[in-house]
């Protein structure tokens, strides 16, 4: 019994250390199996042409991009098409929308014969209850008649009342004391206005000191952090860092033939001298040809390259373990 036990955990730990064993061997296999991309394009007159393929590993996983034909991403796994933006409709899709589409009309010549019944009843209903309705909107307008000449002589009264028990007011005294008041009034709330007003002139001047204050502050603050010896050493690292990030993913093979003219032989001189710059990098498989007379954009290229996850990842982490860095991010927040 104790032999068959054993047996029985020899195999579950043979299995467990074989699930193991394709885990490490997955995970090395993404970081060390590098993705490899290639394009290539034309460019002449008006015609416009690209590729671009990215694989992964050993073109287990591939994607396809092409421009203008057929202009579509296409993805394979195993070289089985799994996604294609290009794809046309089947047989069946298309016998499905034919019928879908018969039925929508049959429904909507339904909807018309309904809609045409219901208004055919409707305009016999009005037509028999017109009758009704016009007896009812005479003695509606005989009765508002007789009310709009009430309320008229009602009005008259009203005025005319008014007009005899009104007794016209003439004291000179009277009125000279309220103007006189009201002058006075007036200049106070005059003089209120204009106190009020530099009040609020004089806080604005303060609010627009206090800020040039703070912003001053700020700026001397942020200068000493940013020109401590420390972080100018992480500026280095951090520096270093992109430089070998962006050697490690820069195109292996590079192939350009371009004949480029941007209208001014200014501008075209500046491009020329920027390629003169770059030539001892780019060597002779960049080939310029710059045209001084005409805006002209032209040309063919050719590109493959590789990316590994494991420098990406590796100059990452490199980076947020850096003890400087969370320094310098606490510094820039002001925290503690």
């Amino acid at each position: 019994m104790l032999h068959v036990i054993l047996q029985i955990l020899a195999i579950i730990g043979i299995v467990l250390l074989c699930i193991l064993g394709l885990l490490i061997l997955l995970i090395l296999l993404i970081l060390f199996v590098p993705i490899r991309y290639r394009a290539e394009g034309s460019k002449s007159g008006e015609d416009i042409r690209l590729k671009v393929r990215v694989s992964y590993l050993l073109r287990m996983i591939t994607v396809r991009f092409e421009y203008p034909k057929p202009g579509s991403v296409i993805a394979r796994l195993f070289g089985i098409k799994v996604f294609d933006t290009a794809k046309k409709p089947t047989e069946d899709g298309d016998k499905k929308n034919k019928k879908k589409k018969k039925q929508k009309s049959d429904d909507s010549q339904d909807e018309t014969i309904q809609e045409t019944e219901t208004a055919a009843a409707k305009t016999e209903e009005t037509a028999s209850a017109g009758i009704t309705v016009s007896d009812t909107e005479e003695t509606k307008a005989e009765k508002a008649q007789t009310d709009a000449v009430k309320t008229d002589k009602a009005d008259i009264a009203e005025e005319t009342s008014a007009e005899t028990e009104a007794e016209p007011v003439n004291e000179d005294s009277s009125d000279t004391a309220e103007e006189e008041v009201k002058e006075k009034l007036s200049f106070r709330d005059k003089i209120k206005k204009i106190i009020y007003t530099i009040q609020k002139f004089c806080d604005k001047i303060k609010h627009i000191k206090d800020t040039i204050k703070e912003i001053a502050e700020n700026i001397s603050y942020y200068k000493e952090v940013i020109t401590q010896t420390e972080n100018e050493k992480l500026y280095g690292r951090v520096k270093d860092r992109i430089f070998k990030v962006l050697k490690s993913i820069r195109p292996r093979v590079l192939r350009a033939s371009l004949h480029v003219g941007t209208g001014s032989p200014d501008t075209t001189g500046y491009l020329c001298a920027l390629y003169g710059m770059l030539l001892p990098v780019l060597g002779n498989n960049v080939i310029l040809d710059a045209d001084f007379e005409e805006a002209v954009w032209e040309g063919e290229f050719f590109l493959k390259g590789r990316i590994t996850v494991f420098t990406l990842l590796r100059h990452a982490v490199g980076l947020l373990l850096d003890k400087q860095l969370r320094v310098f991010v606490k510094q820039l927040k002001r925290e503690e």
